[in-house]
Order: C-alpha cells, then structure tokens, then sequence
C-alpha cells in the first residue's frame, strides 16, 4: 500500500515539474488558439519522425476542438494573430477542423502523413498573421510536402530515411 501511495505521490511531483517547467518556458507569452495548435502539431511531427502512429489520433483531435473553441467563441488575441486578421483565421478554421479530423480517422502512416500535408496548408496560411512568436514552415522537394517546426535542423515527417531532406522556407 505505501508503494502506491509513493508512485502517486511521485506521479503528482512530476506533473507539477513538468508543468511549472512548461510555464517557466513560456514566461509571459501568451497561450494562444495558434500556440496550442502548434503544439499538438508538433508533438504529431516528433511522432510521425519516429515512424509511428502512437497518439496522432488525440494531438489531431486537440487541435479539432480548439479550432472548435475558437470558432465558437473568435477573437483576434484569442487566434493569436495581428488585429484585424479575424476574417481569414476564421475562414480557415473548417478546412482545420475537417482536415485534424481526418488525420485523427487516418490509421496507417502513409494516409496520415498525407492529411498532415493537407492540414498543414491551412496552418500556414494561419501562421502568416501571427503576431509574435511562431513555428518556420519547412518544405522538401523529394516529397513535394511542407510541414511546421520549432526551427531548424531539419525533422522531415514524410520521410524519416530522409530526415534531414528540407529547407526553412518562411520564418
């Protein structure tokens, strides 16, 4: 019973660590619509470099119900964009929340990876109007495919035997 209450206790510890990290890293910077998005985006790139599928399915479906979220309730700070930007943020947020759906629907890599391109088009007309910080937008001519990363090196999702295959093409 005690070891219990110490693997609770030690589970407890290790999310406020990592949750006091995680805020500590942010500093002042605001959670945004887009930031959040990125995130989950994020965490789909690092496991589509892994070539697997472990958990694509919830990051997808996070980014659908905040593109649900902000939609229902739309402000350009909310979005995270430059005043003004609302009209084609909110324009962009259906072909958002039906392209993470289908990346959540998606089962096997190959048609995952190919929702995850057409997600990302939307993102990176998206990521043209935020305002402060935000992830380059990396493209790789071998597979004709353009994805969203912190920054460089190079984490080609479409092609991990080619990982480094790509180049920034917009910051």
């Amino acid at each position: 019973m005690t070891k219990g209450i110490c693997t609770v206790r030690h589970e407890i510890l290790m999310a406020l660590l990592v949750t006091t990290v995680c805020v500590s890293a942010i500093g002042a910077a605001e959670i945004t619509a887009f930031s959040t998005i990125s995130t989950q985006y994020e965490a789909i790139r690092q496991v589509l470099i892994e070539d697997s599928t472990e958990g694509i399915a919830s990051h997808a479906e996070a980014i659908a119900k905040t593109a649900r979220a902000l939609e229902a309730n739309y402000s350009d700070a909310a979005a995270g964009v430059k005043p003004g930007s609302g009209g084609t943020v909110k324009a962009l947020l259906p072909e958002i929340k039906q392209r993470a759906a289908e990346v959540a629907r998606a089962s096997d890599l190959e048609t995952i990876r190919n929702e995850v391109a057409e997600l990302t088009k939307p993102l990176v007309r998206w990521i043209e109007l935020v305002d402060g910080s935000r992830p380059v937008v990396a493209y790789c001519s071998m597979v004709k495919k353009a994805w969203l990363q912190p920054d460089e090196p190079i984490g080609n999702p479409y092609a991990p035997y080619m990982l480094r295959c790509g180049e920034v093409v917009q910051r």
